[in-house]
Parts: C-alpha cells; sequence; structure tokens
C-alpha cells in the first residue's frame, strides 16, 4: 500500500470526522469572501468615505481576519486532539514522525484547498442574496457591487496564512507527543479543581454588580462624579466572576439538591459526572460563555439602535424642513416659499413660524452656577397657538418642553434668565470659565437687578411636544426651549432687542421625500443670502437616510462578527465534547456491565450534555438581558430598543438548541454506537 493510497483510505474513512471542521472553514473562507467584496466595491467605500466609515470597514475587516485566522488554527489543534489515538496507532505500526507529519501536511493541503474553493463557491453563489440585503438595511437601491479578482486574491492570502499557521502547530504538536501521549490526547481529561470560596467570592461580587448598576444608570449613586469608573470595574467583574462560578457551580447545585433526596437520588449519576465535567471543561464552558456574549451583545446594540432610527427621527425631526431666520439671513415670506416649492413640482402642505428669543442657558446646580449651552425662549401665548395647547404659565415661573423623552441631572436646577447687556454677559461667562465653583449670590451679585428671571426648581414644570426640529449651532439650539409668562417674554424681547429673536421656519410637504423641492428651497436661500450657509435648511429625509446608512453599516458589521463568533463557540463546544468520547466510552462501558440499557446510557448522556450545553447560553442570555434592560431603561425608547434585542436573544436560542441536538446526535453515536 502506497503512501498516498493510506492518505486515502484515511480520508474516506474518516470523512464524517472532516464534515464540522471543513463546514467550519468553508464558513469563515464565505464571509471573508462576502464581506471582501465591500471593501474593493468603489461605490460603497465611496459611500463609507461619504458618511465618514472608512476606517470603520477597514478596521472591522481586519477584525474578522484575525478573528478567522484564530479561530481555524484553534478547531485545528482541537480536531488534532480528536485524532489522537489515530495518530499513535500509526506510528505503533511503524509510521515515523516525519511519515505523519507530511500526513497532515497533505490533508492540511486538500481540506483547506477544498475549503477555499467551497467557500468562494457558496460565497459567489450567496453575495447577491448579501447585497439585496445590505442594500435593503443601507436604503441603496440597485445595491451590486461585483466580486473581482482583488476580493478572491484576498481570500487566497488568508487561507495561506491558515495553512501555513495550522502547519506549525502541527509540526510541534506532533513532535512533541509520544505515541502514548498521542494515543491519551484525545481522552485526556483537563486537570481542574472547584473552589467552594472562590467560587462563593465570585458569586457574591456577581450579585454586588448586579445590584449596583441599576443604581449607578438612574444616578442614584455616583451621580456626580466616578460612575465611568465604577461602571468600568462593573464590566471587568461580570466578565471576569462567571469563570471561577463556572468551576464550582455543580458542586453548589449539588449541595443545594442534598436537600430534595428523591431528585438528587434521580439524578446522582448525572450529577457526578457533570461535576467533573464541568471542573475540566471550565475554560471551554467560559470561552463560550465570552464569545456568545460577546455577539448577542452585538448584534443586539446594533439592531436595537437601527431598528429605532426611523422613530427617533420622527420623534427629533417632527417637520419635514426647517431652517432658522434672524435678523441677516433666511429672510423670507411664506408666499415665496410656497412659490419656490411649487415652481418644483411639490406642494406644502404646512407652513409654520415661530417665534424665539435665544438666551445662553444658565443654571444653579448643587451650590455651582454654571452656563449649559444655549436655549430658546418661548412665550406662552406664541406656544399655544403654535401647538393648539392652554398651557398656563405664571410669571416668575416656566415650562421647559422638550422634543424627545430625555433624563438630565440638571432637571433639578434653578433656572436664570439672564437679560443683561449681551457686552455685561460676556463678562459674566469669562468669570464663569475662571471660577468653575462660583456662588448663586456671587454671580447674582454682579447683574443688574431688574435684568434677570430666576426661577427655583419647585416652579419649574415640563412638557413632552414636537414642537420644532433638533438643531445645534454655536447661537441657536433647538430641540428643548423654556416657555416663560408673556409678561416675562416681553420684558426681555425690550431689553435685548431684535437680535436675540429668531424664528423657526417649519414646513411640511406633501411629499416627505421630495428632494427636488428641498434643494429648490437651498439654492434660493444661498442666493438671498448671498451665498451665506451657517444657517441653512435641513431635511428630515436627508437627516434620517445619513442615520440609517450609518447605523445600518455598524448593523451589518456587528451581524457578521456577531455570526462568526456564534459559530465559532458551537465549534468549540463540539470539538470539546468530541475530544471526550473515548474516555466516555470507557466509563459507559462500565455503566452497560452494571445492567443500565442502552436507552436510560443515552438520556443520562443527553442530560450532562444539554446542562454543559446551555450553562453558558444561560448566563450569557440572562447576564446580558439584565443589563441591556437596565441599560435600554434610562433612554428614549428603550422599551422598543429592548423589544428588538429580546428578538436577538430568541434567535441565538434557537440556534444553540440547533446546534446542541446536531452535537448530541454525533456524540451518542460516537459513545453508544
Amino acid at each position: 500500500m502506497t503512501f498516498s493510497s493510506i492518505i486515502i483510505k484515511n480520508i474516506k474513512f474518516n470523512f464524517k470526522k472532516y464534515i464540522a471542521y471543513f463546514i467550519a472553514n468553508s464558513f469563515i473562507i464565505a464571509v471573508l469572501l462576502m464581506y471582501g467584496s465591500l471593501v474593493f466595491s468603489k461605490e460603497f467605500i465611496g459611500d463609507s468615505k461619504a458618511n465618514g466609515l472608512t476606517d470603520n470597514v477597514y478596521s472591522t475587516l481586519v477584525l474578522m481576519i484575525v478573528f478567522s485566522i484564530v479561530f481555524i488554527s484553534y478547531t485545528t489543534i482541537s480536531f488534532i486532539r480528536y485524532r489522537g489515538k489515530e495518530f499513535g496507532v500509526y506510528l505503533t505500526l511503524g509510521v515515523t514522525t516525519r511519515d505523519l507529519r507530511k500526513l497532515l501536511f497533505i490533508e492540511n493541503i486538500l481540506i483547506l484547498g477544498a475549503s477555499l474553493i467551497t467557500g468562494m463557491i457558496v460565497g459567489t453563489l450567496f453575495s447577491r442574496l448579501f447585497y439585496m440585503i445590505i442594500g435593503k438595511i443601507l436604503w441603496i437601491d440597485n445595491f451590486k457591487p461585483s466580486l473581482n479578482i482583488k476580493t478572491y486574491s484576498m481570500c487566497l492570502v488568508i487561507a495561506l496564512i491558515i495553512f501555513l499557521i495550522n502547519s506549525i502547530f502541527q509540526l510541534i504538536f506532533v513532535g512533541r507527543l509520544s505515541i502514548i501521549e498521542l494515543i491519551k490526547s484525545s481522552s485526556k481529561a483537563e486537570i481542574g479543581k472547584g473552589n467552594y470560596i472562590i467560587g462563593g467570592v465570585a458569586s457574591i461580587a456577581l450579585i454586588t454588580v448586579l445590584y449596583l448598576f441599576p443604581k449607578v444608570m438612574r444616578h442614584e449613586i455616583f451621580a456626580v462624579s466616578g460612575t465611568a469608573q465604577i461602571l468600568l470595574i462593573i464590566i471587568i467583574t461580570t466578565i471576569i466572576a462567571p469563570y471561577f462560578i463556572i468551576g464550582s457551580l455543580i458542586s453548589m447545585v449539588n449541595r443545594v439538591l442534598m436537600n430534595f433526596k428523591k431528585t438528587y437520588n434521580n439524578n446522582l449519576l448525572v450529577l457526578s459526572s457533570v461535576q467533573h465535567k464541568f471542573i475540566s471543561y471550565k475554560s471551554v464552558i467560559y470561552l463560550v460563555f465570552i464569545l456568545a456574549a460577546a455577539a448577542i451583545t452585538l448584534i443586539s446594540m446594533a439592531y436595537s439602535v437601527y431598528g429605532t432610527i426611523e422613530k427617533n427621527v420622527n420623534m427629533k425631526y417632527p417637520y419635514d424642513i426647517s431652517f432658522i431666520e434672524n435678523t441677516v439671513v433666511n429672510k423670507i415670506s411664506d408666499q415665496e416659499l410656497k412659490n419656490i416649492v411649487k415652481s418644483s413640482g411639490g406642494e406644502i402642505k404646512e407652513h409654520k413660524l415661530l417665534e424665539n428669543i435665544d438666551l445662553m442657558d444658565y443654571r444653579y446646580y448643587e451650590g455651582t452656577v454654571m452656563t449649559y449651552g444655549n436655549i430658546a425662549v418661548i412665550s406662552e401665548r406664541n406656544y399655544n397657538n403654535h401647538m393648539g395647547t392652554n398651557l398656563v404659565v405664571n410669571t416668575c415661573e416656566l415650562v421647559q418642553v422638550f422634543n424627545s423623552p430625555t433624563d438630565s441631572k440638571y432637571k433639578d436646577s434653578d433656572v436664570i434668565i439672564n437679560f443683561n447687556d449681551l457686552s455685561k454677559q460676556k463678562e459674566q461667562i469669562m468669570k464663569l470659565e475662571k471660577d468653575k465653583n462660583i456662588s448663586k449670590e456671587a454671580f447674582l451679585a454682579n447683574m443688574d437687578k431688574d435684568s434677570y428671571i430666576y426661577v427655583e426648581k419647585n416652579k419649574k414644570k415640563y412638557t413632552e411636544g414636537k414642537y420644532t426640529n433638533d438643531s445645534y449651532s454655536l447661537k441657536y439650539s433647538r430641540g428643548t426651549a423654556l416657555i416663560i409668562n408673556d409678561e416675562d417674554y416681553k420684558k426681555v424681547k425690550e431689553k435685548l432687542g431684535p437680535k436675540v429673536v429668531s424664528y423657526d421656519h417649519l414646513i411640511k410637504l406633501k411629499n416627505p421625500k421630495d428632494y427636488k423641492s428641498f434643494n429648490s428651497i437651498l439654492s434660493e436661500l444661498k442666493k438671498l443670502n448671498h451665498g451665506e450657509e451657517s444657517l441653512k435648511p435641513e431635511f428630515k429625509q436627508q437627516i434620517l437616510e445619513k442615520s440609517i446608512r450609518e447605523n445600518g453599516f455598524i448593523l451589518f458589521s456587528c451581524l457578521f462578527l456577531g455570526m462568526m463568533l456564534l459559530i465559532s463557540s458551537g465549534v468549540v463546544l463540539y470539538f470539546k465534547v468530541l475530544t471526550g468520547v473515548d474516555e466516555e466510552k470507557q466509563r459507559v462501558k462500565k455503566l452497560l456491565q452494571l445492567g443500565m440499557t442502552d436507552s436510560e446510557v443515552s438520556k443520562a448522556l443527553t442530560k450532562e450534555l444539554a446542562i454543559i450545553f446551555f450553562t453558558p447560553v444561560v448566563l450569557a442570555v440572562s447576564l446580558i438581558a439584565y443589563f441591556l434592560s437596565i441599560a435600554f431603561g434610562v433612554v428614549a425608547n428603550g422599551e422598543y430598543m429592548f423589544n428588538k434585542s429580546l428578538c436577538v436573544f430568541a434567535a441565538y436560542i434557537v440556534l444553540q438548541i440547533v446546534a446542541f441536538f446536531i452535537t448530541r446526535g454525533r456524540y451518542t453515536r460516537e459513545v453508544v454506537g
């Protein structure tokens, strides 16, 4: 029998063993081919540059390449350990270590070559569907990047790098093992030891950070300083603690179940076996937990944000077109705007003009006066006419209106409506910049008594209303405003004059996607302002599409990385379980000799495998669900975002159930026969 015939017979005999290894490699190549095609697409990269995402595109590709190399190298070593007994038999029959290395080298070429070809074919066939999904996510019509020689060359280079790294690992692995070690390498249990004390301390630490997290997020503790440091400690503890908990988990469960004699006795065999496996599988279970947690966090966060984009944009921009008019720019009448849009073939459904006074936002909070940027002030009459409400505001009181729900610690601050002369306000701002801890008394002492209104926090009210479009600049801020009594408003306006008065032009079009009408208004205002574009109009549809593309790219990048992490977590556990087949066969043989049937053994193995398989799933899903529920609970549309995350959790659990049944079928066939 020739050496080549041995290789062929070996591959035929072990064909089923190669399947998982081959599929994993092919999947990685297919993913890299499809994602790599985007990097070499002029259309996609051009759009990425326009949205400032080019660096993210390349960074994600580099991450995927590095992960692919590490992942395939790991599966290669796991696959070799799985076949250790087979290699040991070869050596006992006279095959030299050199021949064994040659055998692995040729197998490596064949498997990676087949994976490369299969991956490229699958990637090419599914690329059209892939581009359709991306086009839908990014709102790009007819998105058709072409697969070119650069994309295939990139995959070939990556495959060669993986081949070289795998070959080096194989040479080192085989060269260091004796015949006995090779025979035992597939069944050698990892040495480990559970520690009740460390496990208990880790559990207490984890429970403590879970208790602290909602309080930190709701600013109930560490509200002034230290929030970032505490959150970092919480994250690190949540990552590290499960490693120590996993090692002693079953021992702790055993202690609890011992109080329930019937349940304990019925599951004694399973619990004793799983306790041993949890110690030896601790590192792998922890690795699967980390991979799964990272994957579902990436996908959940990205999908939740993407899923709420349109809702958030509609909340922040209730009008299709908006721009600010002051004494210098954008002075245009309602009729002129209607004529411009009509000449473009469009129609204005509604046009409103809202008067504002633009002032610095002075707040007194926790013993210190501070400026909080710019803020618009609206009279109660103007607001009621604009919104069709009956809001009543008394003198020296105010109502703060928000376009969208918000939660700011400065809600508990006093407000100082300062209408001193603007030159004097500049001096006051300079003093605030020099003295960060200036008191209320010291600040008010430098103001004219009839040139400010002091509103205490108990005289403030809050309301939500889509009254204008969000907008922020050095001079103007929109999205929140202070509504004050008509008399107070009149006093401020008379004191400061028309230079602080501005008007929001708020337009609803018959067709919200009418770019032609928007561009006509934009062009006409540019002419009217003699090229000045500091307060140029904003178009909701344009903002929406930009946000969709930015977050859409993040979404499908996270989907790719998340999918790779999830697949890898399943493969890692799959190979780890299969490497213990020979050891398990010996245990099952003894159980059968003791009188257990094949059916009873299969049920016990299924229970053991289910505990090992779903422990990291339960840990990852429960912890991430808890953290996301708290985090989304303090942001606008948080409940809606969390519901989106639940879809990701459900999808992951379904995938893991499928992976479990695939592994279970293979495992029971190998062990029981």
